[in-house]
């Protein structure tokens, strides 16, 4: 297969599974600020909001199937560096942004089937911070 197309599908795939996070968000009473904020040449897939929280979240998209056995859940793949590079973009985007509400970076598992079709989100609060960007060891 020519690696544009492989790209491209999971580009796609990964778009499917942001657009669920973003609903799923949505039902949670969290308001979408931005999606795939680019800043400094680092990325943060979904900006979110509510009364408490603006946060930063990695979404990782796997379709069912298709799992690469050396990485036994997405999140694992939120490698310290990435971890790293989603806080470089957050301290450029809340840059001379005043704020009372708590910062939080989580990240979203999502599963989907061949066809696209959400078959379950796997929300992780908190999964990193500030002071500990650092290897995290997730459950399979």
């Amino acid at each position: 297969m020519h690696i544009l197309k492989i790209k491209n599908e999971k580009r796609d795939v990964g778009n499917v599974g942001e657009g669920e996070v973003c609903k799923y968000l949505k039902k949670h009473r969290f308001k979408i600020k931005e999606r795939n904020y680019v800043a400094g040449g680092h990325e943060i897939d979904l900006i979110a909001e509510n009364k408490e929280f603006i946060c930063f979240v990695e979404v990782k998209t796997r379709t069912i199937g298709k799992e690469n056995p050396a990485e036994p859940r997405p999140a694992s793949s939120v490698t310290p560096e990435k971890q790293r590079s989603i806080i470089q973009a957050a301290r450029q985007y809340l840059g001379g942004y005043f704020t009372d509400k708590m910062i939080r970076f989580d990240v979203a598992e999502v599963y989907v089937e061949e066809n696209k079709r959400l078959v379950s989100i796997n929300y992780i609060e908190g999964a990193f911070n500030y002071n500990t960007a650092h290897v995290r060891k997730w459950n399979t």
